[in-house]
């Protein structure tokens, strides 16, 4: 088994759903990416990203927020740095511009290794920076994000988002204890693209996300870390696979972002995305099962899963429960969940 089937494996016995989600941000790490763990409150974000800031041993960096006067302090640090930065809580800071601005220049210091920015009050400059940033987001903060201009200039290209679609059901009050053998260099492994099958299914993933040239850059960095965290120096099938795997959260991108223009005009369907949540995690709850982890009614529940019945259906009985569609059931199949 690979060894990070093998971790998610492992956390999964203790805390289940967070899995594939602790195992995609060590890889995220080790491929020197910037990943938005994207999720509503309550589900295990910050558990996920406290056992990847453990399970690293002193190569990460956690701060509960950050900001661009935060970064600023902070730049002869991340000068020359090449560890893993983890931002907590997006929601915690207030300004939506403090909020854009944050991920814009962290996706920018990830991808290119420097930052030079001047603002009003300040200077930033931070060079050689060879590291990787995990940044935590509330669904409901995504719709800002994505209509903001900086989403196609530099957060889309450059950030993986990862949508994690479990609810603890039993909550553990502490994060799972991950070990990690970081491995191999992945500038010492050997990768020759295999364009067949496989290689296409990563493509048609990465492309629900960023550009095709892109996709050549994040696809072959995300497939040596696979090799390098499996102990090997070459990059073989099980990569491939193990990848795949992974990315699959990643392609609900396609259909929980809704578009009205090529630039410009987005929208996202964070009701839709709460839902979806609910359904992956208890398959058909309750209406008053998701009013309680929403803090809302029955009757708001009931509301939204009919503005969107391309998606949800009430199931009439007593008590009431939030039903998937055909087509949401299919969508949830490519985010690989099985309801």
């Amino acid at each position: 088994m690979h060894a990070l089937r093998k971790l998610a494996q492992e956390v999964d016995k203790t805390h289940k759903g967070l899995g594939r989600l602790i195992a995609m941000n060590i890889l995220a790490a080790k491929a020197r990416r910037c990943i938005l763990n994207i999720a509503p409150a309550g589900c295990g974000k910050s558990t996920a990203t406290d056992a990847v800031h453990k399970a690293l041993r002193g190569k990460s960096y956690k701060y509960t927020s950050l900001t661009l006067a935060g970064l600023r302090n902070i730049q002869r640090d991340l000068t020359g740095y090449g560890g893993h930065l983890i931002i907590d809580d997006l929601g915690a800071e207030k300004s939506l511009w403090a909020r854009t601005s944050t991920i814009t220049v962290l996706a920018s210091i990830v991808h290119t290794g420097y930052v030079y920015k001047i603002t009003q009050s300040y200077v930033i400059e931070i060079t050689n920076f060879q590291g990787s940033a995990a940044v935590n987001i509330q669904p409901v903060l995504m719709n800002s994000l994505v209509q903001d201009e900086d989403w196609v200039a530099v957060v889309r290209d450059k950030t993986l988002r990862y949508y994690h679609l479990y609810r603890p059901i039993v909550p553990q009050s502490q994060p799972p204890n991950v070990k990690v053998d970081w491995g191999e260099s992945t500038a010492d492994v050997q990768l020759k693209v295999k364009k067949g099958k496989m290689w296409y299914q990563l493509l048609s993933y990465g492309l629900v996300q960023w550009s095709y040239a892109r996709c050549l850059e994040h696809i072959p960095a995300m497939l040596k870390a696979c090799a390098a965290l499996d102990g090997r120096l070459k990059v073989e099938t099980p990569d491939y696979h193990t990848l795949a795997w992974l990315m699959k959260p990643m392609a609900l991108e396609r259909y929980i972002i809704k578009c009205y223009g090529m630039e410009s005009g987005r929208i996202f369907l964070n009701d839709v995305y709460c839902l979806l949540v609910e359904i992956a995690t208890h398959k058909t709850p309750t209406l008053e099962t998701v009013a309680e982890d929403y803090k809302v009614s029955p009757e708001t529940i009931e509301r939204v899963a009919n503005e969107n019945s391309e998606w949800f259906w009430i199931k009439q009985n007593s008590p009431k429960k939030l039903m998937p569609t055909d087509y949401t059931k299919q969508i949830l199949k490519i985010a690989g969940v099985t309801i």
